[in-house]
């Protein structure tokens, strides 16, 4: 069964941590800040060392690409340091382990000051695994881990790792195996994905694709199609949309990719076999969907690190409090303003009110700004931030609802791209919410203690605003002003009715 996180508690203290990743083509530093549940990385560094590219011919690894790893790591050490020597875990992955000298190469890192642990295929399958299922709760589908020399699969149900297969078939290991010979490397996929004899046609709606190659191919189908928003988290693809990008990718010639911006160039000729295995999953497996997952083996040794209350949390809710925390005056003040607006809501779902508590907790995220600014920096906080857990129309309607707090019914919209991505209901229900948080600020203005108790409620055609006798005093020109905007909404009546 699912894991139940409705009453779980919001924990939103952070806690920094790191993770060295040494993989077959990058080697990765990642700082991580937020709170525990919802990592957030503060910084996040990669150099293209390559070290499953162009492998000796007795398969040891590239000398070159063992110095750059080396100095790359040099100076990762001295930025935890500086950093204050967060507890950081260090994995080398694909390259290292089938390397011939890998075993040399673990002592070189161990003797830069990193204990560094070889992880197997399986164990790669699974913390990424992990790291989907911590970014995705309650995740239903297939997970693809894309490396440079390996690809991961996990069957996912239910926020749960079952089946899974580590395939030697990432984009380095099938440029050194066939070349550019395309028709041998398809060949060489279909051969290993017979191995995993699990994979059977129709047993999953969707593939959440992680690892930088897969997300790179996804960032072109953003490119081509000027999609409004710049988050690659929880990008959604067709079935269609997939495969035909990946034979676009996949017979592109590198000056052809040169020309896509955002593309680093180091990773241009590993594309098109990327896409290439990408096509052939989705072929293999008949998924509907992909959705393109931040959350990978890194995430996942986050996630295994926490406690099971602590698994338990709602990421996206616990993104929000950390927000909240660090730019509201009142961080509480968005669980008040919850429950004093929870009867006009009643008719939503459990997934439209689990966007309304996280909207209501940020919406004060905008106080510190300037007033004439704070609608679109508060839209932009819960557009842009990294913020999990949520898909894109999601993130999309609890942007407009905090536009809405702040701006009121202006025609005018912050961005109209990223607003159409919301059907019309969608964008009347974050109006109404909007203006409800922004009837509720204006009675009591960035603190929680005086609309506690209080209520908005909808009976016989009125809008009616409940709250204590000595609340009375707060309803001025302002909050009746507001009521009366949200009640329009609502076509209805506004009314006050302050009793004991």
């Amino acid at each position: 069964m699912a894991q139940k996180r409705k009453n779980a508690p919001i924990d939103a203290r952070p806690s920094g941590r790191a993770v060295v990743d040494i993989g077959s083509n990058s080697v990765r530093l990642v700082i991580y800040d937020g709170p525990r549940r919802a990592p957030i990385a503060i910084f996040n560094e990669k150099a293209l060392c390559g070290l499953g590219r162009d492998m000796t011919h007795d398969g040891a690894l590239n000398p070159a690409s063992v110095a750059d790893a080396l100095s790359t790591l040099g100076r990762f050490e001295r930025l935890l340091s500086e950093y204050g020597n967060p507890k950081t875990y260090v994995i080398a992955t694909a390259a290292v382990r089938e390397a011939k000298d890998g075993a040399e190469f673990i002592k070189s890192v161990k003797k830069a000051g990193f204990d560094v642990q070889l992880i197997s295929g399986a164990e790669e399958a699974r913390l990424a695994a992990l790291g989907v299922i911590s970014f995705e709760p309650d995740a239903n589908g297939l997970a693809g881990d894309m490396g440079g020399g390996s690809l991961e699969l996990v069957a996912l149900k239910n926020g749960a790792a079952k089946s899974l297969s580590s395939l030697s078939i990432g984009p380095l290991r099938l440029m050194a195996e066939v070349g550019e010979d395309m028709r041998a490397a398809k060949a060489m996929i279909e051969h290993a994905l017979n191995k995993a004899d699990w994979l059977k046609p129709g047993s999953f709606e969707t593939l959440y694709t992680v690892g930088g190659a897969w997300r790179a191919v996804a960032r072109i189908h953003m490119r081509l199609r000027s999609y409004p928003l710049s988050v690659l988290h929880h990008y959604e693809l067709t079935r269609h949309q997939v495969l035909e990008i990946c034979d676009l990718v996949a017979h592109q010639s590198r000056q052809s990719l040169e020309n896509i911006p955002g593309i680093p160039r180091r990773r241009l000729d590993t594309l098109p076999y990327a896409a290439l295995v990408l096509k052939s999953v989705i072929e293999r497996t008949g998924v509907n969907s992909v959705v393109v997952s931040s959350g990978g083996v890194r995430e996942g040794l986050l996630y295994e690190d926490l406690s099971k209350e602590e698994r338990k949390q709602d990421p996206l809710l616990s993104a929000a409090q950390f927000y909240a925390d660090k730019l509201a005056p009142d961080p509480s003040f968005g669980k008040s303003a919850f429950s004093v607006i929870a009867p006009l809501f009643e008719g939503d779902d459990q997934a439209t009110a689990r966007l309304r508590r996280a909207a209501c907790m940020l919406a004060d995220v905008g106080a510190y700004f300037h007033p004439d600014h704070r609608a679109r920096h508060a839209f932009d906080t819960a557009l842009r931030a990294p913020l999990v857990g949520v898909s894109h129309r999601g993130r999309v309607a609890i942007a407009l609802a905090l536009y809405r707090r702040h701006a009121g019914r202006t025609d005018s919209l912050p961005d109209e791209q990223a607003v159409s991505l919301l059907s019309w209901e969608e964008q009347q229900w974050a109006m109404k919410l909007g203006l409800a948080l922004r009837f509720v600020a204006s009675l009591s203005p960035k603190v929680s203690a005086p609309i506690k108790g209080c209520l908005l409620v909808l009976k016989n055609d009125q809008l009616v605003f409940q709250g204590p006798k000595d609340r009375a005093s707060l309803m001025a020109e302002t909050p009746l002003k507001r009521l009366t905007s949200l009640a329009s909404v609502y076509s209805v009546e506004p009314i006050t009715d302050f009793s004991d």
